[in-house]
């Protein structure tokens, strides 16, 4: 991996494994730089570093092992090897991409994720670093094809858990279709980047600005450690929920890639 030149931009793929993380990241970058495969057992095991562009920006995609996966709970490793990344990389500026899949439901896991990346930066990480992305977009389309609904429109009328994760995003929330090849994804998440303060969202920004306070405001989750992992017990405060709550019985939907 070459060295980044300066002004590059960081963007970390975080989630839970099977979220789309991986296709997501090869949506990006126009190639298919991250391996992926149709199981929920994780694919990518180690930091994984590819350059590319967004529109006028060079842009290095962060992608490494589930930050939840299903089988070990939080993994407290997984988030080390990203702040590993930001450490070396302490003038440039960090982007974590909150990744997503449309239809499933939002979970205890995935509430643990948000929580320990607010209790590790501090409470405006999510305001001043944060976006949402929700994979399996053409899912959405086929659901909504009959409605006047656009995708603002739906995500303003969510409710629960992911309304509490889209403010705390100041409403940067996209949606991605890894299978389509337009473009559209990278242009609307250039628009987003552009919201941004770039001199807030400096590595270094991010190191003095942790927080040690165990409270996180409206979301606290119980964890226990077991064996070297941290597996959540119960979070509260944040009403799980679905994302996207209508889901069509009568229409297939095509499998979504989901690492």
């Amino acid at each position: 991996m070459s060295s980044s030149q300066p002004g590059t931009i960081f963007i970390h793929l975080l989630g839970k494994t099977g979220t789309g993380k991986s296709s997501t990241g090869n949506t990006l970058l126009g190639r298919k730089a991250f391996g992926t495969k149709s199981s929920l057992s994780a694919v990518t095991k180690t930091i994984q570093r590819e350059q590319g562009t967004l529109g006028s920006r060079l842009v290095e995609v962060v992608d490494g092992p589930g930050v939840v996966d299903l089988d070990t709970g939080l993994s407290l490793e997984a988030f080390g090897m990203f702040q590993n990344v930001i450490e070396a990389n302490l003038d440039s500026a960090h982007v974590f991409l909150i990744v997503c899949r449309y239809g499933e439901r939002f979970t205890e896991e995935d509430q643990a994720v948000i929580n320990h990346l607010r209790e590790t930066y501090g409470q405006r990480i999510l305001k001043e670093h944060g976006v949402v992305v929700l994979t399996c977009g053409d899912n959405f389309d086929r659901d909504t094809e009959d409605e006047n609904l656009t995708f603002s429109q739906w995500c303003e009328n969510q409710t629960g858990a992911f309304a509490y994760l889209r403010d705390w995003c100041e409403k940067r929330v996209l949606s991605v279709d890894n299978y389509a090849k337009d473009g559209k994804f990278k242009d609307a998440l250039e628009a987003e980047i552009d919201t941004l303060d770039h001199e807030r969202m400096k590595g270094r920004s991010l190191i003095t600005s942790v927080e040690h306070s165990s409270s996180v405001g409206d979301l606290q989750t119980d964890v226990t450690t077991k064996r070297g992992n941290t597996t959540v017990k119960q979070a509260s405060n944040m009403p799980v929920a679905n994302i996207g709550e209508k889901q069509s019985h009568h229409q297939k939907k095509k499998s979504c890639p989901i690492l």
